[in-house]
């Protein structure tokens, strides 16, 4: 069977004056009979992934495993949802966290010692990770960043996270938020274009690619906002 995604949370780049409400895309995989989330979000989207989860049918206890792009806490601070699932990140990434850049704004520096109570499987560079879905560095916007590659009945889709946050950053192929000195950020967005004929990108609606590299996408960023 080929292998599936669906976006449980889709990714928006919305921010306001001084901040940033960090809704990344949340990722359902299924392939091989497991069920794995690509990122799991943080506080603002919590509630949007159990609602998902819910309206299919499922609970935080059907995840069997949890993959991170990178480490930042709009991505990953939703783990303690998933308690029992072990969780799969880039060994650089793994590295990296352990002594973060001073100027990092977006990793937490507690972050190691909640994964040091979890069980982690450490991947370094390209690794088929369940069947027909291929793990791959994508560093720049982090320096252990990964997306993944699916063999899907469409054709190959990445899921990008924030090697390619937004439709902006794929049709101009230069990155926003490189937080990495060797400066891989515009390689890695065309190394998801090169690959996914269909991209779900960080912070941003689905993107679909022609055979003449021409990118469209037909859902909105929306945030109904409500004052209490």
């Amino acid at each position: 069977m080929p292998a599936t995604h669906d976006v449980l949370v889709p990714g928006s780049s919305l921010a306001f004056e001084g901040g940033f409400f960090g809704i990344s895309s949340i990722c359902l995989v299924e392939a091989g009979g497991k069920r794995a989330l690509f990122d799991c979000g943080h506080g603002t989207t919590r509630g949007l992934l159990l609602n998902a989860l819910s309206r299919r049918g499922l609970s935080p206890a059907d995840i069997d495993l949890l993959i991170f792009s990178h480490a930042h806490f709009d991505h990953v601070l939703n783990m303690d949802l998933f308690p029992d699932a072990p969780i799969l990140m880039s060994r650089d990434e793994a590295d990296y966290i352990e002594a973060p850049f001073a100027d990092d704004p977006a990793t937490p520096r507690y972050l190691p010692a909640l994964l040091a109570q979890r069980t982690v499987d450490l991947v370094d560079g390209e690794k088929e990770v369940l069947p027909g879905v291929n793990l791959f560095p994508t560093p720049g916007h982090a320096p252990g960043h990964v997306s993944l590659e699916l063999e899907t009945n469409d054709g190959p889709v990445v899921l990008a996270a924030d090697a390619l946050k937004t439709a902006r950053e794929a049709l101009s192929g230069i990155p926003d938020m490189e937080i990495d000195p060797q400066k891989r950020g515009k390689a890695s967005i065309q190394e998801v274009l090169r690959r996914g004929k269909i991209v779900v990108p960080g912070h941003f609606p689905t993107l679909f690619q022609d055979e003449a590299g021409n990118l469209t996408w037909t859902d909105m960023q929306e945030m109904p906002l409500l004052i209490r």
